[in-house]
Order: structure tokens, then sequence, then C-alpha cells
């Protein structure tokens, strides 16, 4: 009659090893993934929201906006005229956020004030989610080519990381549209920058159109 062999002590805790190793390798890439496919999902969601704002404002533009914007002698004062055009449409306070919320890039580095993706002018909305304005010099002749302004938008509010890319997405506003930052015939860049190593700006364009997925 065949006896069977009890495990040794030894076997047990090597397996138990294993699917602990297994478990510790497997599971944090899981997670990883869902909450990327959750942010994908969110950006997708909340760009389809800024898009029809935008169309919104397309028609009902009036001509006391297009003065304040003509009286605004700075960057600044157009920042606080597209705030308050904007305000009632994406619900956001009217009170500034302070200096305490910083964001970065995606790779972990800083934002520096000397750059163009440096924003200092945010509201949070009713919703938590944060938006930031910046006004970019435009030539005096403002053409479709190039926007004239760009928006990030915090998806997880001032909860931390506030990297681009991993919470934060953004949207360059032209005269007739809009556009998510980062839109390229590059896939080798888009992918680069939209990785750990990059600053995740392209990570606004990579996720809407693509969701991710590139060749």
């Amino acid at each position: 009659m065949y006896k069977y062999k009890a495990f040794t002590l030894t076997e047990i805790f090597v397996v138990a090893f294993l699917i602990l190793l297994t478990a510790a390798l497997v599971i944090p890439n899981l997670i990883e993934d869902n909450r990327k496919l959750d942010t994908i999902a969110k950006w997708k969601d909340t760009y389809k929201n800024v898009e029809y704002v935008f169309a919104a404002l397309q028609v009902q533009a009036t001509e006391t906006d297009n003065i304040a914007f003509k009286k605004a002698i700075d960057n600044n004062e157009k920042e606080s005229v597209l705030f308050d055009i904007l305000t009632p449409y994406l619900r956001m306070e009217t009170e500034k956020l302070g200096d305490n919320y910083k964001i970065s890039y995606l790779n972990g580095t800083k934002v520096k004030e000397n750059e163009l993706f440096y924003i200092n002018n945010f509201h949070k909305t009713n919703s938590g989610k944060i938006v930031g304005l910046k006004w970019l010099h435009t030539p005096k002749n403002i053409s479709d080519k190039l926007p004239v302004a760009l928006m990030s938008i915090d998806l997880n509010g001032i909860n931390k990381p506030n990297k681009w890319g991993y919470d934060i997405f953004g949207v360059n506003i032209y005269t007739n549209r809009i556009e998510p930052i980062g839109k390229s015939n590059d896939e080798f860049h888009i992918k680069n920058d939209c990785s750990k190593k990059g600053k995740g700006l392209t990570c606004s364009y990579y996720y809407y159109i693509y969701g991710g997925q590139l060749n």
C-alpha cells in the first residue's frame, strides 16, 4: 500500500514564501492598473464636460465679455476675466486657492516659475476638483493656430500627489476650440513623456484619444 509522504516544515515555508512573493509582485500592479483605468475614465468624462462648456460659451459669448477681455491690461486680469466667465459653468469657488497647493511633473520634478506649465491661479470646484488657468503671452493678432490660455484640472483635488499625468490633466484653449494638452503625431514622444521618467504632459492627449494604448 502506497504511503503518502508528509510535507516538511521547510517545504511549507518555501511554498508560502513563493505565494506571498507572487502576491507582492502582482497585486500592486493590479491596483495601479485599476487606478489608471479609473483615472482615464474620469479624465475622458471631465474633458467632455469642459468641451461642452466651451461650446456653450462660443454660442453665448456676450459683448460684455469681449469688452472685459479688451480692457484687461495684463495676463493676470485676463485670467480673472476667464475665471469669472467659467465660474458658473464649472461651479468654481470664487476664492483663490492658497499657495500651499503645489504641482509637479510625473517624474517628480517641480514645475518652475519660468516654465510654460507653471500656474499660480487655482480655484476649487464644488465637486472637489481643482482648476488652474494661465493666460499665455500671445501676439497682438491672435489666430486660431496658437492657444491663448491653458487650463489644468486636478481630478483628485488637494489630495496628493498633484502630478501632471497622474491626477492633473490639461486643456489648451484656442479662440475657437479646445484640445487636450500634449497633442502630437510622434507616438514615441507621447508614450515616453507619459511615463515615470517623463513630465506627464502628453498624458492629457494620450489618455483621452488613445485610452493609454498606442501601437
